[in-house]
């Protein structure tokens, strides 16, 4: 209240009030200025606006619930930058059908001495209804992917038909049991999705929420998880053409890029003359598509074949071979 730093805040705690009376969200402390005619005493401003918070307070007490209170741990695991998040279900507030007309909220902070502040400004709002939970039809594991299907919820989450605006995608992998932010930062308007960040291997597990049109903070219910094993066992695709262009003491290749998502880098490969076998000529795959071969002998023939290997180490068919004449 004389605007040092709170160094020893205890916890926060979050009031609700469902359907608040109208003099509830309206009422606010008098605004400063000129006393009324008849009443200059010194510090009445002040006083008048002291008790129209009291009374504010005292009337949202009456009506409000107490719904939770955050420890100093769950204020951290809740702090974005400088802004507090908490997200209160409101699935209960739902059952029956009954949807409430408005919602009231308010935040107290709580010293470690047990020392309360004065309740905060108090927001109100009209609740909307999130959909209902859509059903994953299949996650199916694809080379460097994982793609998602699903259909749209039918009905809102108290029965009435589902209007959807987009939908968010969530991963998770076991063992962990939270959710992080979704795949997509903005609401995907199809009903399927392609995870291309996917770990391997891994077993990942999938949700989905439907959020409203142009709400997308408002998510509905999750869908019922749905997990896969995933190891990515697929290979890239050979490289369609390769070039080789003898040069004085040396072998240029150029070969055709693969389209990979997952792409590690290029192996190429060496053989003698007509029977030699193929030997590795680079340790680790290379990112370019394109590789100067100095070690070769004078008036020799080599055959040369490159492979694409993406980043869990599969190893895709080699490229038509090609011959190089050296000089």
């Amino acid at each position: 209240m004389n605007g040092d730093p709170l160094r020893d805040v205890a916890s926060l705690e979050i009031y609700r009030a469902v359907d608040p009376s109208p003099a509830l969200v309206t009422t606010r402390p008098a605004a400063r200025g000129p006393a009324p005619a008849g009443d200059q005493a010194p510090g009445s401003a002040a006083r008048r606006e002291a008790a129209n918070v009291r009374l504010a307070e005292a009337a949202f007490y009456r009506e409000g619930k107490r719904i939770d209170a955050l420890p100093v741990a769950a204020i951290a695991e809740r702090t974005r930058g400088a802004t507090i998040v908490y997200r209160d279900p409101l699935a209960p507030l739902f059952e029956g059908g009954k949807l409430p007309a408005a919602l009231a909220y308010a935040v107290v902070s709580v010293r470690r001495g047990g020392e309360r502040s004065p309740l905060s400004n108090i927001v109100a709002f009209s609740p909307a209804v999130p959909p209902g939970p859509p059903m994953i039809l299949r996650v199916t594991p694809d080379q460097g992917r994982i793609c998602i299907e699903w259909t749209a919820p039918e009905t809102d989450v108290i029965g009435r038909p589902s209007v959807v605006g987009g939908y968010l995608v969530y991963r998770r992998t076991l063992p962990e049991e939270e959710y992080e932010a979704p795949l997509n930062a903005e609401p995907t308007t199809g009903t399927d999705f392609v995870d291309t960040s996917a770990p391997s291997p891994a077993a990942l597990v999938y949700t989905v929420r439907a959020t409203l049109p142009g709400k997308p903070k408002i998510e509905g219910v999750p869908a019922v998880e749905a997990g896969v094993d995933y190891r990515d066992v697929f290979p890239p695709a050979a490289p369609a053409r390769l070039d080789v262009l003898p040069e004085a003491g040396a072998v240029r290749l150029l070969w055709d890029p693969v389209a990979a998502p997952d792409l590690a880098g290029y192996v190429v490969y060496r053989a003698a003359g007509e029977a030699g076998v193929a030997v590795r000529l680079t340790e680790k795959p290379i990112a370019d598509v394109f590789f100067t071969d100095t070690g070769v002998q004078p008036r020799q023939r080599y055959r040369y074949t490159v492979v694409a290997v993406d980043a869990a180490g599969n190893a895709g068919p080699a490229s038509p071979e090609a011959v190089a004449e050296t000089f």
